[in-house]
């Protein structure tokens, strides 16, 4: 009971910051990019609350349960090696974003190319790859809830998550999603070394806890061959795409200036030190939680949790767990409306936009209930299929900021070719030999983007987004253009 209770305040603290964020939200710019009035620190979290998502706290410990050393290293890897890529890109594409009045990447590819073409088939990958997300998030969400012992259904736990999510959602856009993850990343942070320092309470040695999981398997090391091939291609792979997910970029839109969204990025690494108390968590439970198999290993974190804190601290944990998933949910489905009703569908005024992005999010979310609870999957599968979409993105991204003469169609092609390529792969169960199946994906993109430069190019090139422009006094960036939904046509 006392872990019901401490979940419920914890649950009660996030709604209680999600309501105080309605405050101004008049808008459909306050609803969806907050006014583009975020200053740097709350712009710093909801940027980093949308990258450490449920799959840090309870899909981490739970790939390391079933894979060993190889999932820790790609897991961490790319997200270390996705930062200064960040550092340089992302400044630079609020920039492109703000002189076209953006909220979406397809209205970026829209505002700089005038290609409608090229802003649907972005659009529409976009949201096809967000739904394997938005099951990511529910089955983390699943297993957080389970935590507190009550016996739930998977049913009533994806619709508990999903009511939660959908009211943070509709109650203030993009604001509520940057508040509550104050109390998110409180939480989460509180979770782990919280479970981490219990754990060492009972075995103070971090060799011996590594030796124990090893006497179960060999989860210390990275074989040669095949296990490392696949660890260093994905970890490649998905640092080129870290920050091409459409809701980080729509969470980028919201930022006041170029210069804040550059310093959002210098302090997002210090939450990478959450990641030794994972290990040492995951490494614990693989010898004190023995049998784990399948969708099972998700739940490695959170068995550890109930067998060795006392139940009111195992509620904050299946809170902050659950907040995590709750506010990446929230976050992904305002996204996912926002490019249904600003980039697929045509002819939506900016005064139904915010009604008609409240309807999508239902739709997506209950689509997501959906294919939870018939396509159960470990969490670390599912992250992989997202970027096998997500990634393709980087090759008009890269275009438009350096400036070239390839046509937007020719972009178009390559996002489907890439894409094509990767769902042949994954549905056709080709064997690569341990390569990642997103790395010949990407690679048909570039060779399709470039044989179209030469056989089609542009009678000249785009304006180049890098470009230093000359000082002047008083300067100021150029004001967001209208938000309509037909803005660049």
């Amino acid at each position: 009971m006392s872990a019901l209770v401490s979940f419920s305040l914890v649950l009660l603290a996030a709604m209680a910051l999600g309501l105080f964020s309605r405050r101004g939200v008049k808008s459909t710019s306050d609803f969806l990019v907050g006014g583009r009035s975020f200053g740097g620190l709350l712009l710093f979290i909801l940027v980093v609350g949308e990258v450490y998502s449920i799959g840090t706290v309870i899909g981490f410990p739970g790939g390391v349960y079933a894979e060993g050393a190889g999932f820790a290293i790609w897991f961490m890897g790319y997200i270390l090696l996705g930062y200064p890529i960040g550092f340089f890109l992302l400044p630079l594409l609020f920039k492109a974003g703000r002189k076209y009045g953006a909220v979406t990447m397809p209205d970026v590819f829209k505002g700089h190319y005038n290609s409608r073409p090229l802003e649907l088939t972005a659009a529409l990958l976009c949201v096809v790859f967000l739904i394997p997300w938005a099951q990511l998030q529910l089955t983390g969400l699943t297993v957080a809830l389970n935590g507190l012992g009550l016996g739930l259904t998977p049913l009533a736990t994806v619709f508990i998550g999903v009511a939660i999510a959908l009211v943070f959602a509709l109650m203030s856009g993009i604001k509520a999603p940057a508040y509550v993850s104050f109390i998110k990343d409180f939480a989460l942070i509180f979770a782990i070394v919280i479970v981490a320092v219990f754990v060492l309470a009972k075995n103070p040695s971090i060799p011996h806890i590594m030796e124990a999981a090893s006497s179960q398997s060999d989860h210390a090391v990275i074989a040669n061959g095949r296990p490392m091939i696949h660890t260093m291609s994905t970890m490649l792979f998905q640092a080129v795409g870290f920050y091409m997910f459409p809701f980080i970029v729509q969470a980028i839109m919201s930022s006041k200036s170029a210069r804040t969204v550059k310093r959002t990025q210098i302090g997002m690494p210090l939450y990478m030190l959450m990641y030794p108390f994972l290990i040492v968590t995951a490494y614990f439970a693989i010898s004190e939680v023995p049998g784990l198999k399948g969708p099972e290993t998700n739940l490695a974190f959170i068995e550890v949790a109930r067998r060795l804190l006392p139940e009111w601290l195992v509620g904050v944990v299946a809170g902050g767990a659950a907040l995590c998933a709750i506010v990446v949910l929230a976050a992904s489905a305002l996204c996912i409306g926002t490019l249904m009703t600003r980039n697929v569908l045509v002819g939506i005024s900016e005064a139904r936009q915010k009604s008609s992005v409240r309807i999508i999010i239902a739709v997506y979310l209950l689509v997501s209930i959906l294919l939870t609870l018939v396509f159960p999957n470990l969490m670390g599968a599912l992250i992989n299929t997202s970027y096998y979409g997500f990634t393709q993105l980087i090759v008009p991204v890269i275009a438009l900021i350096v400036g070239t003469r390839i046509r937007a169609g020719v972009l178009a092609v390559g996002l489907t070719v890439g894409v094509a390529i990767a769902l042949a792969i994954y549905l056709a169960n080709v064997d690569l030999g341990g390569l990642s199946i997103g790395v010949p994906a990407l690679a048909g993109n570039i060779v399709a983007v470039a044989v179209g430069r030469l056989l089609w190019p542009r009678a000249t090139p785009t304006a180049p987004v890098w470009e230093r422009r000359k000082r002047t006094s008083g300067r100021q960036e150029p004001a967001p253009a209208a938000m309509t939904s037909k803005e660049g046509k």
